[in-house]
């Protein structure tokens, strides 16, 4: 081949300057000429980005509810994709500017800018796009994991700091719990010190210490009453199976007062009390000479003394004068300080980052800290606000924090609590938190989610459970904010009662809402044109103008009353002047005793919750009767016998609530099935006269004409030909003998109807109690097996083998995570004659009461499958073993090894054991001596591996 010429090398080397001249010049040009197209991209990155985070944001809330945490690498993506978001706005809303300039002649105006503008959208669309495939890495393994053990005091609340000023009052208190002449002591301290953690971190450590064997806390609001505190009581004290619905105040109290006395050694914890005329006894908590008497008795019955008496009241009260005038008990005071100055830097330094101590930051953030008065409330609130602000957010919210709080607004933290509110992302999640303002303390999603859906509140939903995956994660951005706090359950939350002090003012201020709650019982009624230009009412009691001169409020479209089960007289015409009106809640209201003429509610009407109210059928009806626009309808609660004939009108309907109505008896056949557009139907605890021919009722194959239903809560009562539809994502089913009252005779370690009660985490539930020999499930029940997360089984008197290919094939629980089995008599084995993959992939907890025949849970082969994390055995006189060292079939000659076996107990974090005369070990397979429960002298040995929770018995 030719050597090339001198000439052809000078050539190329011309060639390749050219291109790179070229290249430099025009590429500019060509990035300058994309910037709109560029702008566009990162638009709709941001939205898939959006997107994406709501998704990943609801499966937290998903896993959340099962009392399970997210791996620290999902928060981390989420507080990225936050950044992202965040970075993104400027160049979009420069972007947008741009656009709407007009180009002179072709030529674009300000080149350097636009090129500066298109390489930066350009780079965040990568970074979103690179941060779009991580998340595609997020399966169930990553996304939650079982919360670990708590080892420290510091971890048994979350969010509580072991700071020097808190730490020798929790010593002080901690003396004052175990000193036997002590039987009230008060904390107080100012709104917002942080008196809520604080009890709570009390209550934890005192069951860390085992000072007490039982423990409640329950919180004092005046928009609460008598039975709903006393619930949180017997909640705590595992009384939740109560019949809170049907029982009285008193039942209640005599039950509560029982427990109480039987466990000897207990701590109640009232929060927040506001008068010193508070009778504990009516709540249910016996007094010291009432446990002397009780234990007198139990001395004169051969039991143990006086000595064992522990009677603890724990108080706290924004007003330490309320605590020293305290009817019936002398209280021991102590008083939580204000945050000192170092102690609120290092907690603003813990939420805002290191950031703080630069020298751009540091000097505003210490006159921010200096505004927020050592007051823990409003640290986290405008900590949680700045996190992501640059520093020109932070010189805004240093000049809002300067400016003097409005005249009339008592809270001392209005200003940082108002910065954090204008700092939420959005018209959507501020006026969520409006609403949650107006449902006070320990609120119920699902309300939020009745009220939202009459508002249109939510954005870019659908369906019901769209709707409330958008709830669960705005309320969870506003706990982040720490604008929410935690209520009794994952489906609750709570508002610190300054947050909605100025909430609500906000509301009045900005919203068009006026609110009258307990606390504002002498508050004036609107004047004629703030009347005229209200939007919102929320009343927690009647308002004597209410009654005289009724509604005359043309923007009305939410308004809500609570009577506490009295008698109502109103006008007929109390909502003539509301035609717009989108949401009604009347609540606690006797219509029974109203005259026959009933307010006429308007038309347009998309929400309405009559929770427990009573009613005549005639009047219910009529109610209903012109409300075709309806969407929502809740009547929860309710003291009725009979649905009404005229729901069958509402064809718009997409949630229909009657839970709790435990005197319903009647719905009329094809009321339901017309029902065309509804998505969830709650009757837990409610009607179960299904198929009664001689009344015309509803037949339960009436749900399968429910094309669109997704989630079902029901009760029936036997199993015979047991329909369901097969779009079922949520559910709660409860099939087999139905009990109304709870204090009827029956077995030990069986469930009943009012199992309703009970906080259930899943989303998918089913139980059934079977009495027959014979049982096959129909294909529609093995569907709906397949999704269910927590099973419950009593009866099944012919099952000798749960899960063996006959009665339920293997394959039939890769959802199950909770398994309850009862009075199982003739059961031998749970899983038999099963080769390869256990049925139970992600079994977390299971229960086995009263089940006689069977001698263990599970084979090694087969628990060593199982992520077990709680095991409750009770009641069953042949179980020698929990995991027996026999192999299933096909894995005989596998060996044991004393490592591999040990692992099997590594997961567990609680295991009961209790009335077991033949149980001897947990496993005695291979070498693993260590899981022997028992020495030859018969005493308590104890595992290698540790546990949050043991009892043996």
């Amino acid at each position: 081949m030719a050597e090339p010429t001198g000439t052809a090398v000078a050539d190329k080397v011309v060639e390749k300057l050219v291109d790179r001249i070229l290249n430099f010049i025009l590429n500019p040009v060509t990035v300058v000429r994309k910037c709109n197209e560029n702008v566009e991209n990162l638009k709709i990155e941001v939205e898939k980005l959006k997107h994406e985070r709501e998704s990943v944001e609801s499966h937290i809330e998903e896993v959340g509810r099962r009392g399970r945490l997210i791996d620290h690498k999902v928060q981390t993506w989420l507080t990225k994709a936050e950044e992202f978001i965040k970075a993104a706005e400027e160049p979009v809303r420069v972007g947008d500017e741009f656009a709407n300039k007009e180009c002179f002649f072709r030529l674009c105006p300000n080149p350097i800018p636009r090129y500066k503008l298109s390489k930066e959208a350009e780079k965040n669309s990568q970074d979103i796009v690179q941060h779009l495939e991580v998340a595609r890495g997020f399966g169930p393994p990553l996304l939650s994991h079982a919360p670990p053990r708590q080892q420290d005091v510091a971890g048994v609340v979350e969010g509580f700091e072991e700071f020097p000023s808190r730490m020798a009052v929790l010593k002080q208190i901690m003396e004052a719990l175990r000193s036997p002449t002590i039987n009230t002591i008060g904390l107080f301290g100012t709104s917002g010190v942080g008196k809520t953690m604080f009890v709570k971190m009390v209550k934890g450590k005192a069951k860390k210490d085992s000072l007490f064997t039982a423990v409640a806390i329950a919180t004092m609001t005046k928009d609460r009453d008598l039975k709903s505190i006393q619930e949180d009581i017997a909640r705590d004290l595992g009384l939740d199976k109560l019949p809170f619905s049907t029982d009285t105040a008193p039942q209640v109290a005599d039950s509560i007062r029982n427990k109480l006395m039987e466990e000897k050694k207990f701590l109640v914890i009232f929060d927040n009390i506001e008068e010193p005329d508070i009778n504990f006894e009516e709540f249910g908590i016996p007094s010291v000479s009432q446990m002397k008497q009780y234990m007198e008795k139990k001395n004169e019955e051969g039991s143990s003394g006086q000595d064992d008496i522990l009677r603890k009241i724990l108080l706290t009260s924004r007003d330490g004068d309320v605590l020293s005038r305290m009817k019936n008990e002398k209280v021991q005071k102590f008083k939580l300080p204000e945050l000192e100055d170092g102690e609120a830097w290092h907690l603003f330094k813990k939420i805002v980052g290191s950031k703080v101590e630069s020298s751009d930051f540091q000097p505003m953030a210490k006159e921010i800290v200096e505004k927020c008065l050592g007051l823990p409330v409003a640290i986290a609130a405008v900590g949680n606000a700045l996190e992501g602000e640059d520093e020109k957010g932070w010189q805004t919210a240093l000049i809002e924090l300067r400016k003097p709080t409005l005249q009339g607004t008592s809270s001392v933290v209005y200003k940082p609590i108002e910065l954090s509110y204008n700092y939420l992302q959005g018209d959507e999640l501020m006026r969520t938190f409006i609403l949650c303002s107006l449902l006070g303390n320990d609120s119920s999603i699902n309300d939020l989610l009745k009220y939202g859906m009459g508002l249109n509140l939510f954005q870019k939903v659908k369906t019901v459970e769209e709707t409330r995956t958008k709830v669960l994660t705005l309320v969870r951005r506003l706990k982040l904010s720490s604008l929410l706090v935690h209520g009794h359950s994952n489906m609750h939350f709570g508002m610190h009662d300054q947050i909605r002090e100025v909430a609500l003012s906000i509301a009045s201020r900005d919203h068009g809402v006026f609110a009258l709650v307990d606390e504002d019982e002498e508050k004036d009624w609107p004047e004629k044109k703030t009347m005229e230009n209200l939007k919102w009412i929320y009343l927690s009691n009647v308002h004597p103008e209410l009654t005289s001169n009724g509604l005359k409020c043309p923007l009305l479209t939410f308004f809500h009353l609570s009577k506490k089960g009295c008698s109502l007289a109103v006008p007929t015409d109390l909502f003539t002047g509301t035609e717009g009106l989108k949401v009604l809640c009347l609540t606690k209201i006797d219509f029974q005793s109203m005259p026959s003429q009933i307010p006429l509610i308007p038309t347009k009407l998309k929400t309405l919750l009559l929770d427990q109210c009573v009613f005549r059928v005639e009047a219910l009806g009529a109610i209903l009767g012109n409300l075709e626009n309806l969407e929502v309808l809740s009547l929860a609660g309710c003291d009725i016998e009979e649905l009404p004939k005229e729901v069958e009108k509402l064809t718009k309907l997409k949630l229909l609530d009657v839970s709790d109505c435990t005197k319903l008896k009647v719905i009329p056949r094809q009321v339901l099935a017309r029902l065309s557009k509804l998505e969830e139907l709650k009757m837990g605890n409610s009607f179960d006269q299904w198929d009664d021919v001689e009344g015309g009722n509803a037949r339960i194959a009436e749900l399968t004409e429910l094309r669109m239903l997704t989630a079902l809560e029901v009760c029936i009562p036997n199993f015979q030909e047991t329909l369901f539809p097969e779009n079922l994502e949520r559910f709660k089913i409860f099939i087999g003998i139905v009990r109304r009252n709870f204090w009827e005779p029956r077995s030990d370690y069986s469930w009943d109807s009012n199992s309703w009660n009970s906080p259930f985490e899943s989303s998918k539930i089913m139980k059934l109690k079977l009495e027959g020999a014979s049982i096959k499930f129909d294909d529609s029940v093995k569907k709906l097996l397949k999704k269910t997360e927590d099973l419950s089984l009593e009866g099944l008197n012919g099952v000798e083998n749960l899960v063996s290919g006959r009665l339920l094939p293997s394959h039939v629980f890769p959802m199950l995570e909770v398994l309850t089995l009862s009075n199982l008599q003739k059961m031998e084995k749970i899983c038999h004659g099963l080769t390869g993959a256990a049925p139970f992939k992600v079994l977390s907890k299971i229960t086995v009461v009263g089940c006689h025949q069977l001698k263990n849970l599970f084979s090694f082969s087969m628990a060593r499958q199982l992520q077990l994390q709680e095991i409750t055995v009770e009641n069953c006189d042949n179980i020698a073993e929990i995991i027996d060292d026999v192999e299933e079939q096909g894995n005989g000659n596998d060996i044991v090894e004393e490592s591999e076996g040990c692992k099997l107990g590594n997961k567990l974090r609680s295991l009961t054991l209790k009335d077991l005369p033949k149980l001897n070990s947990f496993f005695n397979g291979g070498n693993c001596s260590g899981f022997s429960l028992f020495n030859d002298k018969g005493d308590q040995l104890g595992f290698k591996f540790g546990l949050g929770s043991i009892a043996i018995q």
